[in-house]
């Protein structure tokens, strides 16, 4: 190639490198924007907040913001609101009664870990005492809660989502808070060996042992072993075994560690077995429920007394008409009898009985008509609703227990025991919408009746002072909660974290934009308490406000500076945030 043409051809790729750089100039210097169009999918531009407040970023530089959950803001602790209901507005007006659901203010608080103590979401149900049936849900961080309980001894399952569980016996006092925090983790697990044996020490062979919720059987030389135990102060162990008196005990199981046979040695006694009968049918056709307690001069911590027996695994016991129940393994020993009949009481209302081991003891119940509550439930149509369940309840439950036990409103701290029918009952409609309930009206004279369809749509509540003869019940549609608290929080420029806790129960925390009002929903009507926090400083110290459904209360705070303006960087990182 000859060196004019060289000379030429260097000559037309500078011109055409000048027309690209200018070309590209021209394209970068446009003010319009390029469309969306023109990108791949992969490589969008993220889309801008335009919610998000002007003058956030006038007030601290972005980078150093911390962004939450989409928002942006630099204030790390939550405003914390609990609500508590002190008086349900379902009943209408109470003047001059207790409020349905008093003495239920027992608290309980805890978490569910796992491994390495993550969070672990799950359920807490009490499955014997006072508060049977009722159910807790933990938040995302495994925490969970309560603070309208009932006081006394309490059995309750713990569930992970992940499949691992628990049972604990825990003592709830009134007015006082009772912490459950369970590790289900593998690591934290103890290996536990023990050992069965008889009063002259001979091993047990075949005995049943429930320990935390697991099951083992003692083997030839009376040993158990459980491979992993969650560890606990108070792990519920129950031991049975054909021919001997139940067994109860709560052995604390450290953390991490190997129990050996020698430290854990349950003796059995030999037990005594129970006939009840009901003589007659007075009042309605339904069942009998019996009751078996600890006799007169037991002590509750006696290690080889009654208060050892697991009460909450016999009673109440059903016994239906013309039948007969039979109960083994109790211990031996003076026990008191009652016995509970829709529309009738016992007579005697008491009983004593002592039990002898080795052969069959046997009590007859006599039953008397009683002052009874009796009535139809109907539709809106008229026509009678088969299946209803009827409660009814004195405003104290616990009080009206231990009266007609005459016991002391502390009996149930020392052994598990359900509300009895003088506090709680319970009956279903039958096939003409009837129903028939016991009265006891030297223990209280006046009632909350609740009634509400099998599949809990249609629903009545009564407040009963003078009791009539006859109750009509129509049932109506089930109305869902729809009150509502909003809070004023002035003055703030960017997102504040807030955490929730309803009647003890924590609610996951979130995140409440800048231009969002914070606003509770779904709340029950009635007379609600509100306790309101920020990073350990009270803002609202027990303000009572009723809520009326489908209307919205109104409170209105002041933040404290740290609340609105957030906190440094060196505080953040501090805190892990």
């Amino acid at each position: 190639m000859s060196q004019s043409r060289t000379s030429s051809l260097l000559l037309l790729l500078s011109v055409l490198l000048l027309a690209g750089i200018g070309v590209g100039y021209w394209i970068l210097s446009r003010e319009e924007p390029v469309p969306l169009d023109t990108f791949g999918p992969d490589s969008r531009p993220e889309p801008v907040d335009v919610q998000t407040p002007p003058q956030l970023a006038m007030v601290r530089p972005v980078d150093d913001l911390t962004e939450r959950q989409g928002s942006l803001t630099t204030v790390i602790h939550p405003l914390v609101v609990e609500l508590t209901q002190i008086q349900r507005g379902t009943f209408g007006d109470v003047d001059q009664m207790l409020p349905v659901g008093s003495g239920a203010n027992a608290r309980i608080r805890g978490t569910i870990t796992g491994d390495r103590g993550a969070p672990q979401p799950g359920v807490v149900t009490f499955i014997a005492g006072p508060n049977e049936g009722r159910v807790l849900r933990t938040d995302s961080g495994g925490n969970f809660g309560a603070s309208d309980l009932y006081q006394g001894l309490s059995i309750v399952r713990i569930e992970s989502d992940r499949g691992a569980s628990s049972e604990r016996e825990v003592l709830l006092r009134q007015l006082a808070q009772t912490e459950l925090n369970v590790p289900l983790g593998r690591a934290a697990a103890s290996m536990v060996r023990g050992s069965v044996v008889d009063l002259q020490g001979e091993p047990i062979q075949g005995a049943e042992v429930r320990l935390d919720g697991s099951t083992a059987f003692s083997d030839d030389q009376g040993e158990f072993y459980f491979p992993r135990v969650s560890p606990g102060v108070r792990v519920l162990a129950v031991v049975k075994k054909h021919g001997y008196s139940n067994y109860r005990e709560t052995p604390p199981i450290p953390r991490g560690s190997v129990i050996p046979r020698k430290n854990l040695k349950f003796v059995l006694h030999e037990g005594a077995d129970l006939e009840l009968t009901v003589e007659a049918l007075v009042g309605s056709p339904g069942p009998s429920y019996a009751f078996v307690l600890p006799g007169v001069g037991q002590r509750v911590n006696s290690r080889l007394g009654q208060r050892t027996f697991p009460w909450h695994e016999v009673n109440p016991i059903v016994i239906h008409p013309g039948g007969t129940a039979r109960i083994e393994g109790l211990q031996q020993g003076h026990v008191r009898l009652m016995v509970f009949h829709p529309g009738a009481v016992g007579s005697p209302p008491f009983s004593t009985l002592k039990l002898i081991p080795g052969r069959m003891n046997r009590h007859v119940f006599r039953l008397l008509a009683a002052p009874t509550l009796s009535g139809v439930v109907a539709d809106l149509d008229g026509k009678p609703v088969r299946g209803a369940r009827v409660v009814l309840e004195s405003a104290n439950r616990s009080i009206a227990t231990t009266k007609v036990l005459q016991q002391k409103p502390t009996y149930n701290l020392g052994l598990v025991l359900p509300h009895l029918p003088s506090g709680l009952q319970e009956v279903e409609t039958d096939a003409r919408g009837r129903f028939s309930l016991s009265l006891f009206p030297q223990i209280d004279k006046s009632y909350y009746l609740t009634v509400v369809s099998r599949d809990g749509a249609l629903r009545a509540n009564r407040v009963l002072r003078a009791v009539p003869a006859e109750l009509q019940i129509t049932l109506e549609p089930a109305l869902e909660a729809t009150g509502a608290l909003g809070i004023g929080l002035a003055g703030r420029f960017q997102a504040l974290p807030v955490k929730v806790v309803t009647n003890g129960a924590p609610q996951d925390e979130y995140l409440l934009r800048a231009e969002e009002e914070l606003l509770i929903e779904g709340l029950e009507s009635g007379t609600w308490r509100v306790q309101v926090w920020w990073n350990r400083e009270q803002l609202q110290r027990g303000k009572q406000l009723i809520i009326e459904d489908d209307q919205s209360a109104r409170l209105d705070l002041v933040l404290p500076k740290g609340a609105l303006e957030g906190q440094t960087a060196e505080e953040r990182e501090r805190a892990g945030r």
